[in-house]
């Protein structure tokens, strides 16, 4: 081959985090671990990856280990169905909260199978609580943030990569002697990393033939369709063949540190990915080529409802809107609309001008048709390609629990849920903050129920925080408020006409995120420009700068103390003074020696007719959760 059929705009693309994706030499990946939450509980409990380990939620099972799988069960059985399946089955309980408690705890041995009533966790008494899988999902991904600066999380269990950026490193600059690869020896003789660094090259201009010595180049995981050793053809086959092994790397780095086994699927676009990482499991990586890409979505085992964003109602109309046949429908619409996706539109359009067929495919009448088409038109042909996206910080939280029978009888029941909702709420907050190394402030909570009338009822109130240590205090005194006026105001008067509940949740929002600053003057004075929040901040009052006409250096002049500095370092620590000063007396009151009141000020609030000493409040002990009713409804 004279040449390439590709690039130096494409080879240098995937260097930037924008284009990347976009590239002809694009390569992503897509993550996952396999059967989450029974491996986490696998680990946890010391089993191994051969002990047939399900995860329960009550009755229902909602993760399978693979060794369970043997077993012919499914998570359309219930535990105790499995269980008459195969006595070799291990069901281990989710962690709880019980009402009444704000912490969750594992009761290892407890659950709806047991004979025993004492220990079988009723839900009218527990609240499943997924915090566990939230704090490995993110052990996970802190592993996925330590080898790639791009990546997406696609789930509490799934992530997508683009590899761009390491395979051109790797290519352009590999660290021969960070590995024991041979193959980084070899890449290290590229010609294309002296063309770069001299700039030999225009955009436009293509890539050179991949050398011979390149050729030998060894892939790790399976690569479709090649049952022997795969071809290096061009350069899309070289960056493929780095990224399998940047993948097995981090792959590997889980496996050994955190004990997890997950599957990959390496392709050009998302969507290929995530097939690829579905198509051979448990603990296997596939690596989908350029060339095998049609063969791959024709081999027998996908549909469009395979396509990631079409599992659900949308791809289930587009089969019957398109009179799509059983099998082969990938293959089905590539074939009948091989023009372009306005071939497709404009079937589509047709078909939907009739009335009964708008009724009967409702999520494709609402769709963007144009955009639908161009989407699957692109799809079919494995073109689609989307970027990744990293999660921006949530702007809300909720806790809620589907209550049964009579758990939540009367207000005191509750309150004893919300003490759950405050305990889940308030740990994920944390969690958060540290996650982002962010202070995460919500400011608004909203609590919603519905009686078993079907009434439902809401009420929205400002969360008001003094002190972030104090979070869990403000959230429950605040729910228990809400809950007390819609209880006033609907219920009081009859309760048998509004309680039992059957739902009842917390949403926590409008939340302000914090940096952590240097100084107090960073974290308040500032706050506007910082924090984009709309968090009013305390009022400095002005610290004037005077320069020293006989001196170069300025130096600094506080007009309410009289002080003056001679370095910025103290007139900074000052102005902390100042701010930290202010925003005491907001939370706390004033005292009459305040350099922040003006002589009026301090005459009207502090004249002798105006002062009144206060008396020592009495702190009365809580003996029992029973009294904790009586403890937010003091008069």
């Amino acid at each position: 081959m004279g040449h390439s059929k590709f690039t130096w705009k494409d080879l240098i693309d995937l260097n930037n985090k924008d284009k990347a994706y976009l590239s002809n030499l694009a390569c992503l990946a897509h993550i996952d671990v396999n059967a989450f939450f029974a491996q986490a509980e696998q680990i946890r409990c010391g089993y191994s990856k051969d002990d047939p380990v399900v995860c329960v939620q009550w009755k229902s099972i909602i993760a399978i280990s693979y060794a369970a799988r043997k077993h012919n069960i499914s998570r359309m059985h219930t535990i105790q169905e499995a269980l008459k399946k195969s006595s070799d089955i291990i069901p281990i309980h989710t962690a709880v909260f019980k009402k009444g408690e704000n912490f969750w705890q594992y009761h290892d041995g407890y659950g709806s199978w047991n004979e025993d009533p004492a220990k079988q966790l009723p839900p009218e008494e527990y609240k499943v609580s997924l915090e566990p899988y939230r704090r490995e999902s993110r052990k996970i991904l802190k592993i996925f943030r330590e080898f790639c600066d791009h990546v997406e999380k696609a789930s509490v269990d799934e992530v997508f990569l683009d590899l761009g950026r390491l395979c051109f490193r790797d290519l352009m600059f590999p660290n021969v002697e960070a590995t024991d690869d041979d193959d980084y020896n070899i890449v290290a003789e590229n010609p294309l990393r002296e063309l770069f660094v001299n700039g030999d090259y225009k955009l436009d201009m293509p890539l050179p033939p991949v050398p011979e010595a390149l050729k030998k180049l060894s892939y790790c995981g399976l690569v479709y369709n090649h049952e022997e050793a795969p071809v290096i053809q061009d350069w899309d086959d070289v960056i493929f063949a780095l990224a399998s092994k940047n993948t097995q790397l981090i792959r590997k780095t889980i496996q050994d540190n955190l004990g997890y086994t997950t599957s990959c699927g390496i392709a050009r676009n998302k969507i290929l990915c995530k097939l690829g990482s579905n198509y051979k499991k448990p603990d296997a990586q596939t690596v989908i080529r350029n060339n095998d890409i049609l063969e791959f979505l024709d081999q027998g085992g996908f549909e469009i409802t395979s396509f990631w964003t079409l599992g659900g109602a949308l791809g289930r109309e587009l089969e019957g809107l398109l009179n799509l046949p059983e099998k082969d429908t990938i293959k089905h619409i590539r074939e009948t609309w091989p023009a372009n996706h306005k071939q497709l539109r404009d079937y589509i359009e047709t078909e939907l001008d009739e009335a009964e067929n708008k009724k009967k495919y409702p999520v494709v009448a609402g769709s963007k048709l144009e955009v639908l088409s161009d989407k699957l038109f692109s799809m079919v042909r494995g073109t689609f390609s989307t970027p990744i996206t990293p999660k921006p910080l949530i702007q809300s939280m909720m806790s809620n629990k589907n209550l049964r029978g009579k758990s939540c009888n009367s207000l005191v029941d509750c309150i004893s849920w919300l003490e759950v909702f405050n305990g889940e709420l308030t740990a994920r907050i944390v969690d958060l903050e540290q996650d982002y190394n962010k202070i995460v402030v919500p400011r608004t909570v909203s609590l919603n129920l519905r009686s078993y009338t079907g009434d439902v009822r809401r009420k929205s109130g400002p969360l008001v925080i003094n002190n972030s240590k104090y979070l869990s205090r403000d959230l429950l005194k605040t729910c228990v408020k809400l809950m007390q006026e819609i209880h006033d105001k609907f219920a009081a008067k009859d309760p048998s006409k509004f309680y039992p509940l059957i739902n009842l949740n917390v949403i926590i929002s409008n939340f302000d995120i914090l940096d952590h600053q240097k100084t107090v003057l960073d974290m308040f004075g500032n706050q506007k420009q910082v924090f984009n929040t709309k968090t009013i901040s305390p009022k400095i009052e002005p610290v004037t700068e005077v320069e020293d006409k006989d001196e170069d250096a300025k130096k600094f002049s506080c007009e309410k103390c009289k002080v003056h500095f001679d370095n910025l370092k103290e007139y900074d620590e000052h102005k902390d003074y100042h701010a930290a000063l202010k925003l005491s007396e907001s939370l706390n009151g004033v005292e009459s020696t305040s350099k922040n009141l003006s002589i009026g000020e301090k005459r009207l609030l502090f004249s002798k007719e105006k002062r009144v000493k206060k008396k020592p409040i009495s702190k009365n002990k809580v003996n029992s959760s029973g009294n904790i009713y009586n403890f937010f409804n003091k008069k």
